[in-house]
């Protein structure tokens, strides 16, 4: 993360806000209390969610001729977005061509499957590349998002990613602004603390509405194509957590939204619903009180990393997701240092982060007197520095227990040396219900569960294991759209 990138955390939250004040503003919050909904409003279709996935399906749906609400169980948009950076991972665009860029659809195509080690779904992957173009284009002419240029990166985003201009905020809540103004100019209504806790259905369970929580009471809004779950994943859910993934996932750090907490899941089980890849998670590198970033350091090469105890735990090769998910949960408290020296590559971007944000690291001439700076066991400590440069030096490093594979090892051995802190965090869940290419969410039959849909992160079988940067919004681009499309045929559909 760049030093521009700080907005993703702590300045988010001012800059957002108040964009998305207005934003309520235009819907009919602007701080007040909202007028009681009709006990039985009815609509062709109820998305659940105002991230980028609900949004672009409720602007699919009215656009392609349905009567389309959003609910929205916060004051304001509050999902994992609002924290990205912004990027769009795609192929094709007009982007790449602009700047010369060579791609094609089957080495796209190959690059998803590769990252999620061949366990995404391979018809849902297929459908991501062959629409991600057209869902770009979409975004820049009719919703108006504005998209940078392409930055060249190490594979998988290659020349592949376009980031949302931020104008002061992340590109993720850029995104979620241009949405909401989209909605606006079509006349979307969004019904802001409506939090949906029933699915309503029919004896076959044909979705055909909600029951939703909102301060007024239990409102019930009919919808005659159907409900669409946007509500993103699982990881702000501690109990989730603990059941799908494990007890050690639940003292990770939450990197993203406290607003996903499973609606995803609590909705739609009572409906047989099948779920997929419930254990897998994306996770990247956080402090917990500061929310400071330090992807850089352990992405760089250097340096020899430790837990509390003093003892390295883990190949530093590994890249920052694969060290985040190790620290939660190879470590009871979840905390571990990188300790480096003065040659690392990347400590002029690193260390004024730290600095900025006030979050402690230690710095000093020795390794013992660093240690002591950050209460480690300084012997200990010093005696795995020493092993690792005289494994180094002999050529060795791949015989350390744990291993070290860096392939261009440096030394810890120029002073000052530098302890820098992290935990592993939790950025999203990556299972939910597994939907099929025209977004609809199956039963444990194999079939589809009729009025029912599910896009972004509410939905299951896209990714495993990682994901290309940029490809849960452009996910969540693709499958709104196709999601929106379905809605509003089935609507008519019904009508006649």
């Amino acid at each position: 993360m760049s030093n521009t990138d700080l907005s993703r955390r702590g300045l988010l939250k001012t800059s957002f806000l108040g964009a998305a004040a207005a934003g309520a503003t235009s819907f009919g919050l602007s701080g007040q209390a909202q007028a009681a909904a009709p006990k039985a409003a009815e609509y062709d279709a109820v998305i659940l969610g105002a991230g980028p996935a609900g949004l672009i399906a409720a602007i699919t749906a009215h656009d392609a001729g349905a009567r389309v609400v959003v609910l929205e169980k916060r004051d304001r948009p509050d999902g994992n977005a609002i924290f990205a950076l912004g990027s769009v991972c795609g192929w094709g665009t007009r982007h790449q061509k602009e700047q010369g860029i060579e791609d094609t659809a089957e080495a796209f195509y190959a690059m998803m499957m590769d990252i999620s080690k061949q366990m995404g779904d391979k018809a849902l992957n297929r459908t991501y590349t062959d629409n991600i173009s057209a869902g770009i284009d979409w975004l820049e002419s009719d919703i108006g998002v504005k998209f940078g240029k392409i930055r060249p990166m190490p594979y998988p985003r290659l020349g592949r990613t376009c980031r949302v201009v931020g104008d002061g905020i992340t590109g993720g809540a850029a995104l979620v602004q241009a949405l909401l103004k989209a909605a606006k100019k079509r006349g979307i209504e969004i019904k802001y603390q409506h939090k949906a806790i029933e699915l309503l259905h029919d004896d076959l369970f044909a979705v055909t509405g909600v029951k939703a929580a909102t301060p007024d009471g239990i409102v019930t809004i009919n919808a005659k194509a159907g409900v669409c779950i946007a509500t993103g994943g699982f990881s702000a859910n501690p109990e989730m957590v603990d059941r799908y993934i494990g007890g050690w996932a639940t003292r990770m750090v939450l990197r993203g939204s406290k607003s996903t907490t499973g609606e995803n899941i609590s909705l739609t089980m009572p409906l047989f619903t099948k779920f997929v890849n419930m254990d897998q998670f994306h996770s990247g590198p956080i402090v917990g009180a500061t929310h400071v970033n330090p992807a850089d350091v352990l992405n760089s090469g250097y340096g020899v990393q430790v837990n509390t105890s003093g003892d390295r735990f883990m190949d530093e090769n590994n890249t920052y997701v694969i060290k985040a998910r190790t620290t939660g949960q190879m470590t009871l408290d979840n905390m571990a240092w990188v300790i480096v020296d003065s040659d690392c590559s990347v400590l002029d971007k690193v260390i004024p982060k730290y600095d900025r944000l006030n979050s402690p690291y230690g710095k000093a001439d020795t390794i013992e007197a660093l240690c002591k700076q950050v209460n480690l066991p300084a012997a200990k400590v010093a005696k795995v520095v020493k092993a690792y440069n005289d494994a180094l030096a002999a050529g060795k490093l791949g015989d350390m227990n744990p291993p070290c594979t860096y392939k261009k090892p440096h030394p810890v051995a120029k002073a000052p040396f530098y302890a820098i802190p992290f935990q592993g965090g939790m950025t999203a869940t990556f299972g939910g219900p597994l939907i099929n290419v025209k977004a609809e969410i199956q039963n444990l039959d194999g079939k589809s569960i009729p009025g029912l849909y599910a896009v972004g992160n509410a939905a299951g079988g896209i990714f495993f294991h990682n994901y290309a940067g940029g490809a849960q919004l452009g996910a969540a681009t693709v499958f709104g759209r196709i999601a929106g499309n379905e809605l509003a045929a089935r609507a008519k559909k019904i009508q006649h």
